[in-house]
């Protein structure tokens, strides 16, 4: 399948052409399948351990002022997504939690993953995304 999407010039088509397989395949037959509840855990760890690798003692010595402007900017961003959320949810009927954290800056899977931890509208973090 993969072969037949690189020959339709898609990207990426090793993971797009097995993943649209297997999303026609879970529509077409009702599937329901999921992972454990551990499994997804150990993929966050393996992913968080896989970057942290990237970071030695060297790079925080020598890189102070740098990490300070990425937390002063990181800081910024939230305080303007939670703003932009919050009015937002303010001229709607929508969920202004929800609207918050589907505004802040990250990866769409992490922000995912909170809100169904926090029980929010997953639906709706995705849409903001």
């Amino acid at each position: 399948l993969a072969l037949l999407w690189r020959r339709l010039g898609q990207p990426n088509p090793w993971m797009l052409g097995p993943l649209t397989a297997c999303a026609v395949a879970s529509v077409a037959f009702d599937l329901h399948i999921g992972l454990p509840g551990w499994a997804g855990a150990l993929g966050q760890w393996l992913i968080g351990c896989s970057l942290a690798c990237h970071f030695d003692r060297p790079f925080f010595r020598s890189a102070p002022a740098f990490l300070l402007r990425i937390l002063l900017f990181t800081l910024l961003a939230m305080f303007v997504a939670a703003a932009l959320g919050g009015a937002l949810g303010w001229m709607t009927t929508l969920d202004k939690v929800s609207l918050m954290l589907g505004m802040m800056p990250g990866g769409i899977t992490e922000l995912c993953l909170t809100a169904e931890a926090l029980q929010l509208s997953v639906a709706l973090v995705t849409a903001v995304q």
